[in-house]
């Protein structure tokens, strides 16, 4: 396994050290104490029911050993980020609850991957799959996956106790389909996550196979598996079980994304804003400025990334809202969209990002677009997480409504803002070279 390099080491010492000081965490007097954003994140649960809640300065400096765990990949890739920090948090919780704490950074790694080994694991999935008929064969063989009927003696014959599982609902949702069926290593939500990876390049393959057959191509099949209530139209129903156990576990899924609820206060809230009535305005006008067609073709990206269900398909679509703006002179273009967003964000009339979090914004910024580039570029495919996706899709959006705010301050061209970013980025820099 992967190990921490001196700088990663050096910083996860000071981040265990910040932590166990007494600005990090406090004992609650009194149910005024848990008044506070997010105190469920902020909860240490210690033994004898005993609790503690993290300040800010102690989220902080959890989210740091979480990230330089994370980053260093010290799990090989078979934990994602939130394995690492539920494993992080439930570490240092252990250690408060018996009034110790690791000694440094070697300790503290060791203690979360001890924590974290029994939840690594090989799990076996069985999906649904659709757009395909079996016949005459029993079971189609596709590398280390496999095609097969629905049906309980797949189960049986992997050697899966399935005594106590409502496997008899599951074989009815999905007996008119065939399974897919597959292995992946790694906790249960990274497993899944490759499994679903190896699926859609599977099912993409088999696409591939079926249009250099016929005449009108791809175009005449939809090949996929069953994953997402999106998929199966309502609900989606798949099987587990990991080497280790040989148990089933069935998985059962309603839609996981919600209505956006509109209600009387926020009408009044967009219509203070404005914002939603100036976008339209200008998505409808019969002409259109330079800066106004930019967001419009924009917003048409966004409307397509954020249905999609892949996140390194959500981050590449996201991106091509920021290009829109910042990449016209197709060169340092990497350069360019970290500055554009990011003095978008810190400089907009919403200023959605504080001044003090530029430098670091940014550097995000950056690492999310190496996500891109290697995707687009390299075509990697497993590297981007859905916080990644969800991380960027929030700043998109906030980088859409300021545009739309400069739109009525007047301005008409991209090259103005990109102009106007450049140099407060400069000066930004200039500042804090002058410290």
């Amino acid at each position: 396994m992967a190990q921490l390099n001196r700088k990663q080491t050096r910083t996860v010492d000071l981040a265990l050290n910040c932590f166990y000081s007494r600005k990090a965490w406090l004992v609650p007097r009194s149910f005024d104490d848990f008044r506070v954003p997010n105190v469920l994140a902020r909860e240490l649960k210690l033994g004898r029911s005993r609790v503690l809640l993290m300040t800010d300065e102690g989220l902080e400096h959890l989210q740091t050993l979480v990230s330089i765990i994370d980053d260093a990949d010290v799990f090989d890739g078979l934990a994602n980020y939130s394995d690492v920090y539920g494993a992080c948090r439930d570490v240092l919780a252990r250690a408060l609850s018996k009034g110790e704490r690791p000694n440094d950074a070697q300790e503290f790694v060791g203690l979360v991957r001890e924590h974290l080994a029994p939840e690594i694991d090989r799990r076996t999935f069985a999906v649904a799959i659709f757009g395909l008929e079996l016949e005459g064969v029993d079971a189609l063989e596709l590398g280390s996956m496999k095609v097969v009927p629905a049906a309980v003696s797949q189960l049986d014959a992997a050697g899966v106790r399935h005594e106590n599982s409502d496997i008899s609902k599951a074989i009815e949702i999905t007996k008119t389909r065939l399974w897919l069926i597959g292995s992946a290593r790694g906790t249960a939500t990274v497993a899944e996550e490759k499994f679903r990876a190896q699926a859609e390049i599977t099912v993409g393959m088999l696409a591939v196979s079926a249009a250099s057959m016929y005449e009108h191509g791809a175009t005449a099949f939809r090949i996929g598996v069953v994953m997402s209530p999106e998929e199966a139209y309502g609900r989606a129903v798949w099987l587990s079980w990991t080497e280790r156990e040989r148990t089933l576990t069935t998985h059962m899924n309603l839609v996981r994304s919600q209505n956006f609820k509109i209600d009387a206060d926020l009408v009044r809230q967009f219509n203070e804003a404005g914002v939603l009535a100036r976008a339209f305005a200008l998505f409808q006008a019969e002409e259109r400025t330079p800066l106004a067609e930019a967001i419009t073709r924009a917003v048409y990206w966004y409307s397509d990334a954020h249905r999609e269900a892949v996140p390194v398909m959500k981050l590449v679509k996201y991106w091509s809202c920021v290009e829109t703006f910042f990449s016209a002179e197709k060169k340092d273009i990497a350069r360019s969209v970290s500055v554009g967003l990011t003095c978008v964000l810190v400089f907009g009339d919403f200023n959605f990002v504080p001044l003090a979090d530029y430098a670091a914004t940014k550097k995000r910024i950056v690492k999310l677009y190496d996500l891109r580039s290697r995707a687009v570029h390299r075509a990697a495919h497993r590297h981007v997480s859905k916080r990644d996706a969800a991380n960027l899709s929030q700043w998109v959006a906030w980088m859409l409504i300021n545009m739309v705010a400069l739109v009525e301050r007047g301005y008409s061209q991209v090259e103005q803002v990109k102009k106007i970013s450049e140099r407060l980025d400069a000066q930004v820099r200039s500042a804090a070279e002058t410290r």
